[in-house]
C-alpha cells in the first residue's frame, strides 16, 4: 500500500472542514488536519510539514493567498504544494482559471469529490 497523503487544510467553516476531511480519509489513502483559524495555518502547516495544504481563499483573519505566498517563502515550506479552494467560483470556472497549468491550483468547493481527489493527487505525486 502506498504512503498515506498528509493534508492540512485550513478553512473557516467547521462544517466544510469536516465533511471534507470525512469524505478525503474515506479514501482509505488520505489524513487530514483541518483548522478554522488562519492565524493558525502557519504553525501547524509548519510542524506537520503535510504532503499538500489545501487552503479556502475567502477567509476572516489571513486571506488564504497571503497564507500560500508566505508558505512558498519559507523555505521550510516551500516545496509543500497548495490547493486552493473557493466557494466564490463555480467548478466550470475553476476550471478556466486554471487552464492549460501542467497542475491544478484552484478547485471550486462546489466540485465532485473525484476532482478534488484528482487535484489532490496530481500536486502531490512525485
Amino acid at each position: 500500500m502506498d504512503q498515506e497523503t498528509r493534508i492540512v487544510l485550513i478553512d473557516d467553516d467547521q462544517d466544510a472542514c469536516e465533511l471534507l476531511k470525512m469524505q478525503l480519509e474515506d479514501t482509505g489513502r488520505m489524513s487530514v488536519i483541518y483548522s478554522t483559524v488562519s492565524e493558525e495555518a502557519m504553525t501547524i502547516i509548519g510542524r506537520e510539514l503535510p504532503d499538500i495544504a489545501i487552503l479556502d481563499i475567502n477567509m476572516p483573519g489571513i486571506h488564504g493567498v497571503k497564507i500560500g505566498s508566505t508558505l512558498a517563502a519559507d523555505a521550510k515550506t516551500s516545496e509543500i504544494p497548495i490547493l486552493y479552494l473557493s466557494g466564490m467560483v463555480t467548478p466550470d470556472e475553476a476550471q478556466d482559471i486554471v487552464a492549460g497549468e501542467k497542475k491544478p491550483s484552484l478547485i471550486s468547493k462546489g466540485s465532485p469529490m473525484e476532482e478534488i481527489i484528482a487535484a489532490i493527487d496530481t500536486l502531490t505525486a512525485a
